[in-house]
């Protein structure tokens, strides 16, 4: 028998009864078509079909949910042009991938590895949700769907009239400084400019302390490919920023998780993995952090640099919501606190001016500076100069400001939209954080309600948010969920809440007739 022929009789066929899954509505104004395909959409992005496993027949199908063969077809249909399943001879129909399912595209058995461009093991060492940053991006193509999943700057708050000015004044005249090549290190007079600003912030930098890059996860890239081998540990909060995770894990490291609680990492049991461990860095967003928005007590600052300087372990702080706080004066950076250079300091403009220009920079030690700038050279030239000359035009207009003001009045009401619809959409047992910047909120489930099941009966009701597993690096985060204020409009925000409200109070309600049906059984069991 032919390797292929016994690869393809391995492939996971879906066997459980699709009534599960699937419950019709047959006084519904919704086609039966499509609440099959809501159904199985819904159970591709929570995981429990999972790529590669083998849908039913559509005869089968139909039988099983008692509706005609041509139904069934039509919702495998809309699910196949979405990318979603695919039809293949002598195989059936087999899942491709969902919304926020991670695992590889293809699994297609005769494919050579060369061809997916995966080494040896590389699935394993980026984890099951290698694809869950890039797939939260093509949630917005759904027009139905509701989605506090991303965490991104809505299209109204772009400053697109702004920049347009700045193009139609400017443009003409610093034709080689926006559209030439640029050095490595970045423009000298953005540089300049951002060395400035985190002045005001209280960290002591100069333009030779800034590199400017392509977006915070670059800089992360660039620090591990120049701190760390294969297998070197990196110290990050649990749970964290799902992009951190997946670049330290290909870079070959192992990420140790600790604790984060309502005023950042817990630093007392930091202390016991630097002194029973060897970590070479220490990673961590102690302002508004993502996704708890969580923010570092100051006195849990000065403990982690006194820690860091104690067992000589670099930081590095990922500040891209810093600037958007909404109560109180602006934190400072945990770099402001640093005298003996042990932080290395990464921002972003993607959250508060644009994602679409990919300006970021890093600001650490000169010396730092310039190794790392050999290494950036190698893999990107130059950071893209016309989106750097429109930052520094921005930030020598002293448009910045007045922008942020905006902003953060706007998020604030967004955040406070929220809070407000969970208290009177959700049921009690609820814990939310309460955030003072940032994008997210982060909310504990009750009982026994578990998150996976809970996005895949809202996405029902055509809402999408994360679940918390993909932020953990011990396979934990089975009750959490985060949700993203920013980029709905308020009423959408109100309105999503209140359909995950409903979907929780339905589960529970079950969840509870279940619990008392197994009361009843228990007590009819005679006593031994």
């Amino acid at each position: 028998m032919r390797r292929s022929q016994i690869e393809h009789q391995a492939l996971p066929l879906f066997t459980a009864s699709a009534r599960s899954l699937i419950q019709l509505d047959r006084n519904s104004g919704i086609p039966l078509y499509r609440q099959i395909s809501d159904a199985l959409r819904a159970a591709i992005s929570a995981g429990d079909l999972t790529p590669g496993m083998r849908l039913p027949t559509e005869r089968a199908l139909a039988q099983e949910l008692g509706v005609n063969r041509t139904t069934v077809m039509n919702a495998y249909n809309e699910l196949a042009s979405e990318g979603l399943i695919a039809g293949h001879v002598g195989r059936g129909t087999l899942v491709k991938r969902g919304y926020f399912s991670q695992d590889e595209d293809s699994f297609e058995q005769d494919t050579p590895a060369w061809l997916l461009g995966l080494a040896a093991g590389e699935g394993a060492v980026l984890g099951p949700d290698a694809r869950v940053l890039s797939e939260l991006v093509a949630t917005g193509g759904y027009r139905e769907v509701i989605s506090l999943a991303s965490g991104t700057p809505p299209k109204e708050l772009l400053p697109a009239e702004q920049l347009q000015t700045i193009f139609m004044e400017g443009l003409s005249g610093a034709r080689e400084e926006a559209l030439g090549y640029v050095p490595v290190e970045g423009l000298l007079s953005l540089r300049r400019g951002l060395a400035a600003r985190m002045r005001r912030r209280g960290v002591n930098v100069d333009l030779q302390n800034i590199l400017i890059l392509s977006g915070s996860t670059q800089g992360l890239g660039l620090i591990g490919r120049f701190l760390l081998n294969p297998g070197d540990e990196v110290v990050a909060e649990l749970p964290t920023y799902i992009g951190a995770i997946q670049t330290f894990r290909a870079l070959g490291a192992r990420v140790i998780g600790v604790p984060i609680d309502s005023e950042g990492m817990r630093v007392d049991l930091l202390e016991s993995v630097l002194s029973r461990r060897n970590p070479r860095l220490i990673y961590t967003q102690p302002t508004f952090q993502n996704p708890t928005g969580a923010s570092m007590s100051q006195e849990r600052r000065r403990r982690l640099l006194l820690l860091a300087r104690r067992y000589q372990v670099p930081i590095i702080e990922d500040d891209p919501y810093g600037e958007l706080y909404f109560d109180g004066k602006e934190p400072q950076p945990l770099k402001a606190l640093d005298s003996r250079d042990y932080v290395l300091y990464l921002s972003t403009f993607s959250k508060m001016l644009a994602p679409g220009l990919r300006v970021a920079w890093l600001a650490a030690p000169e010396p730092m500076i310039s190794r790392i700038s050999l290494h950036k050279q190698v893999f990107d030239l130059n950071t893209n100069a016309i989106g750097q000359w429109a930052v520094t035009e921005f930030l020598r207009r002293d448009l910045m400001d007045g922008h942020l003001v905006m902003l953060r009045e706007r998020y604030r009401q967004r955040r406070d939209a929220m809070l407000q619809a969970i208290k009177t959409y959700w049921p009690a047992g609820i814990r939310v954080n309460y955030p003072h910047g940032g994008f997210h909120l982060w909310c504990r489930l009750p009982g026994d309600l578990r998150a996976r099941s809970l996005v895949r009966e809202a996405a029902q009701e055509r809402v999408a948010f994360l679940i918390g597993e993909p932020f953990y690096t011990d396979g934990s985060g089975h009750n959490y969920i985060r949700m993203s204020f920013a980029a709905p409009a308020e009423e959408q925000i109100e309105e999503a809440v209140r359909r995950i409200g409903h979907t929780m109070k339905g589960m529970l309600k079950r969840q509870s007739a279940r619990d008392d049906g197994d009361a009843r059984h228990l007590e009819r069991l005679p006593m031994i």
